[in-house]
Parts: structure tokens; sequence; C-alpha cells
């Protein structure tokens, strides 16, 4: 059952996919709003993308896998044919009794279906829509296709992340599926918040490209004053030492950012002074900044024998900022985000040869209210349910969608995906499976198992 939340009342129809608008949806969900994940039988790209147990889909792979789990969290599944005839009388007619209708779907798809804002308003006034696309419903790029990779490119990002005079090196697969649908969150919440003020809907127009190019803001303001931003890879424009440095053991690293001649003090103090650190080539920040390739070749040379935690400690007691570079691996076992109750235990009982999993959680704490993670649907596990509630309609009607083929429980095409190239290798990772990380997760599981079992 759905924990109590400030979101409780508020239901949203999202014809989703993939990972921008599913990412903003999910917070609405985590706290309390009902929202309705609209699926089609056709169309199983977000079940397909797993990762899987041992990268092996199993019978009923469309409820397992780990991606669509996460997006997909404490949302209920309607699998319907909105573009059937039938189909799209039933999603009107559940329209009518929904605040939120949201679809990342290119410009003009809401529209040939006949459920875009103003045919929604129409049996609807005070509905609220957004769309989240790549560049917007308007101007000469709208019906262009995009993925969030393509986006980091054309908003600027890709042109600044690189090695320092190397080429453009793209910053991640999807830094603007995160980054939009952290925006996708906050412009409902705020037209949530108009609504119950003034009864008024709202039509929201998101663009990812807008989003990435707000992320480059500094680098704008610095164009118009011909300020050059050169791509620095892990450096920085002012500080020395700023970078990444190799620590013992295979593919350990360490963050080291120093600010100012004082910080610069502190480091050497940590290094002990070494007399290479007293050199005057190195003396003030101007200095270090213009030799930062002999400094980090020294640095790299002294934190090459250290353990990354170790190192990353004994700095932080002298005031330096500095991080391990942590691995997924690393972060379940990681004893600060244990603490703070980071992750989510999560056992979905639609997907039982998946047994419980580790999730990520959010990133905030509620006192009065605990967010987690409660829910991921099965397929169509919900058609019946928001069918009669939302939609008003009776048993044979239900009975009757079944029949004609417009509600499904399960895709059309039941093949399985083909594994990626580490399905090959999963046989070898399963010889290799590293221990510590292994232990890692049994104690977490354990841990929380007590935890759940002390609170019944």
């Amino acid at each position: 059952m759905a924990p109590e939340g400030v979101l409780n009342g508020v239901q949203v129809l999202s014809l989703e996919q993939v990972h921008v608008l599913p990412w903003g949806t999910a917070f609405l969900a985590d706290f309390g709003a009902q929202v309705i994940r609209v699926e089609s039988a056709d169309h199983m790209n977000d079940r397909r993308s797993g990762p899987f147990p041992d990268d092996v889909p199993g019978e009923t792979w469309w409820n397992e896998g780990g991606t669509f789990a996460y997006w997909g969290r404490n949302k209920q599944s309607l699998c319907i044919q909105v573009a059937e005839p039938m189909g799209k009388e039933v999603f009107l007619k559940l329209a009518a009794n929904i605040d939120i209708v949201t679809d990342n779907f290119r410009p003009g798809t809401m529209r040939r279906y006949g459920l875009d804002h103003d045919s929604l308003a129409a049996i609807k006034p005070d509905m609220i829509t957004l769309s989240c696309t790549a560049y917007g419903h308007t101007g000469p790029w709208h019906a262009y296709g995009a993925r969030a990779r393509t986006v980091d490119a054309v908003c600027g990002l890709s042109s600044l992340t690189g090695y320092e005079g190397g080429e453009s090196i793209r910053a991640s697969s999807n830094y603007m599926d995160h980054s939009s649908g952290l925006n996708v969150a906050y412009a409902l919440l705020m037209a949530l918040y108009r609504k119950r003020r003034t009864g008024e809907g709202m039509r929201i127009d998101l663009s990812m490209y807008e989003t990435g190019v707000s992320c480059i803001a500094p680098a704008i303001l610095e164009a118009q004053r011909d300020v050059p931003r050169p791509r620095m890879g892990t450096a920085h424009l002012r500080k020395a030492p700023h970078h990444i440095y190799p620590c013992r053991g295979e593919d350990r690293w360490i963050t080291i950012s120093v600010d100012g001649d004082e910080g610069w003090q502190r480091m050497c103090k940590a290094m002990d002074n070494p007399p290479w650190a007293l050199e005057a080539r190195f003396a003030t920040a101007l200095d270090r900044w213009h030799n930062r390739h002999d400094l980090d070749q020294l640095l790299s040379e002294w934190t090459a024998a250290q353990d990354d935690h170790d190192l990353m400690q004994h700095l932080q007691a002298h005031g330096i900022a500095a991080g391990v570079v942590m691995t997924a691996k690393d972060l379940v076992a990681d004893p600060h985000l244990r603490e703070r109750g980071y992750f989510d235990l999560f056992d979905n009982e639609n997907a039982p040869a998946v047994g419980p999993r580790v999730y990520a959680g959010r990133p905030f704490r509620c006192s009065e209210m605990p967010v987690s993670m409660f829910l991921v649907s099965a397929l169509g596990q919900h058609n019946v349910d928001v069918l009669r509630e939302v939609g008003g309609l009776r048993d044979p009607e239900i009975q009757q969608l079944l029949e004609a083929g417009i509600i499904h429980v399960k895709p059309r095409n039941p093949n399985p995906p083909v594994p990626g190239a580490t399905g090959n290798q999963s046989s070898e990772r399963e010889r290799n499976k590293d221990a510590n990380y292994q232990e890692a997760v049994r104690q977490f599981v354990e841990s929380q198992s007590h935890q759940t079992a002390r609170r019944a």
C-alpha cells in the first residue's frame, strides 16, 4: 500500500518512455501522487533494457529489468493501446478525472492522437499537461529526434568537456535525462501549486535543449566578454592542484582540490613538506597553475603508494577537499550512505526470480514523511483498478476491452531481449565475483531485514 504523502490525491496519466519523463514523475510518485504509467504492449523498450540477474532475461523479463524498476518505481501500470479508437475513448474518460497528463513523444504525436492540451482541456478545463521533448514544440528544430547524449552536444556541454588540449568528449550517456527530469518534477509542482491557488490548469512545454543551455550559463556569460573557456579535463581554470590522482591498488583514484596559498600550505603540511613542494615554481597560486602539469606528476608519485580511503581521511583532517573516486560497488558498501539510510532494499513481488536488490534512494530526508520504494508494477497490473476507479468502467466494458486486444498484461512480442556484449561474459563473471562486494551486499540485506523485524 502506498504511504501517505504530500501529493496524496493528485492523479497523473503519464505516457512516458526511456528516462527523462519517468525520472521526473517518479518523484511525484515518491510523494504520494497516483502516477499511472500508460504503456503499450507493442513498445517494451524500457522494460527490455535490463539489467537482468546475471544478464539473463527470465520468462517474465518484462517485469524483471533493474533500470525499469528504478525509473518506474511507485507507479501503477495501465497497458492500453491508446492509438486504437477504443483505447483513445477510454483514455479520454480517464483524463476527465485526472489532474495531470504528461508525455515525452515528439511534437505532434499527442495532437495526432487527439490527446493534446486543447483536446484534453475541452473535457477538463483545469487540466495540467506537460510535454518533455528535446527541443520544445516550437522553433525550427521542434520535430528533430534526439537522445540525451545528442542534447549534451547541441546545448554546448560537450564543447566544454574533454581532456586539456584534446577533442570534445561527451559528459555522460544520460546527463540531460536527469537534469531535465528534475525540471519535470519542479514544473509540475509549480503547476499544482498554482492550480490550488487559482483553480486553473496549465500547459507546460519543457525542453531538454534549454535545460542543457542553462547548465552552461557561466560559459555563455564568459563568451560575451571574450573570456576563453578551454577544455581542461579534470583541471581547473584557476586552481592547482585540482586533478584526479592514482592510489595503491587496481583502478583506485582520489580527487584533490586546493584553493589559494593557505590551502597549499595545509597540503604541504599533510605531505610532511617534501622539498619539491617548497620550490619557487610552486610558491604562489599563479605559479602552481602555470606549472600544474609538473605539480600533478609529483603529486601522483606521492599518492600512488597510498590507500585511497586512508588518504582521503588524512587530507580532510588537514582541511583539504579530497574525495575517493568511488565505483558502484564502493557505494553499496559505503558506511556514510548506510548510516544515512540512503539505499532502498526492495524485493519485487512481481519478479520473484530477481530477489531482493539494493536501489539508490532519494537525496533528501523528510523527518515526518519517509520516502522509499514500495512498488514496481507488473505490465498491466492495474488495468482493472484504474479503469474501474478512475474511468468508472464496469466489468463488462473492461472484459470487452480485453477481448478486443485493447488492454494487455503481456507484450505482444514476448521474445526475450538479446543479451548485450556483457552477456557473453556472464559465466566468466560468475567465476570471478568480487567476494568483498558480495559480502557487503549480504551484510546490507541482513541489516535491513533486522531493522524490519524490529519495527514489526
